[in-house]
């Protein structure tokens, strides 16, 4: 019985100390805990057994999916586990297929945020991805796609509650209510969102990659995106494009399917 306390006690501190630094790898924990590394190995085995915590694709780090009051500032998005169970393997399998890499973001009320990406799977140097960097609905093209999945009166609503936000609202990208709309339809009808030049924050990040994207779904709601991308010097997005984009629309579609089956729709 104190065995099992003690491996308990241990468990909760890494779980703790996950939820204050926010992703660590083994050193990070071993350090931060003084715990040996076979230790906190066998227990992280556990608690991801357990889908308690995760090891991210892109930076080989693990976060908590757990939230600890007082403790973690961030709220875990909604159906978060869910989505990157679901897309994770089927974007592997999309950058196996076509060399390129994807980014999966999810929707959250303000922006996108990146839960994962296959850029270390990707058989071409790309920069590697930020985990957790959130980008605009407005400019990145997981967010537009999010967009020309819903409603126009959703869309309209998106844009009215952020158009006073200079950091995550349209203004950055100029753009009024009817030139948004009018992009949104080019989006339908090609069936694919391409990211705008002025997606980038203050802080220079993938300036040499293009990106398309096409939305995730569950049940009918729009949950973020999953995008593929290119060094700018290879193809332009419609070259691109014609290459590329049935096999990651089927990628999403693959993604739709698992999610339909495990997504808890029930609010909050």
């Amino acid at each position: 019985m104190l065995k099992e306390n003690r491996s308990l006690d241990r468990g909760i501190e890494i779980l703790e100390t996950l939820a204050r630094e926010g992703a660590m790898s083994l050193a990070d924990l071993h350090r931060a805990t003084g715990l040996p590394k076979s230790t906190i190995r066998r227990l992280l085995q556990t608690l991801i057994q357990r889908k308690i915590v995760r090891r991210s694709l892109a930076d080989q780090l693990y976060r908590t999916l757990l939230v600890f009051p007082d403790i973690s500032g961030e709220v875990m998005p909604k159906g978060m586990l869910q989505m990157a169970d679901a897309a994770i393997p089927r974007a592997l399998a999309l950058t196996q297929q076509i060399g390129w890499p994807s980014d999966i973001h999810i929707r959250e009320a303000r922006s996108m945020r990146i839960i994962d990406s296959t850029r270390q799977a990707s058989n071409f140097h790309v920069e590697q991805g930020q985990i957790n960097r959130q980008v605009s609905h407005f400019g990145s093209a997981t967010g537009l796609a999010c967009l020309a999945a819903m409603g126009d009166g959703e869309i309209a609503a998106i844009y009215e509650a952020l158009k006073t936000d200079r950091h995550w609202g349209p203004v950055r990208f100029g753009l009024d209510l009817a030139t948004l709309m009018q992009r949104i339809a080019q989006i339908r009808a090609q069936g694919y969102a391409e990211r705008l030049p002025a997606h980038l924050s203050d802080r220079e990040w993938d300036t040499d990659l293009r990106a398309i994207a096409v939305p995730i779904k569950a049940r009918g709601q729009v949950l973020g995106g999953i995008s593929v991308l290119w060094l700018r010097t290879y193809k332009p997005v419609q070259g691109f494009a014609a290459l590329h984009l049935e096999a990651l629309q089927q990628a999403a579609r693959d993604i739709n399917a698992a999610l339909d089956l495990v997504w808890d729709d029930t609010p909050g």
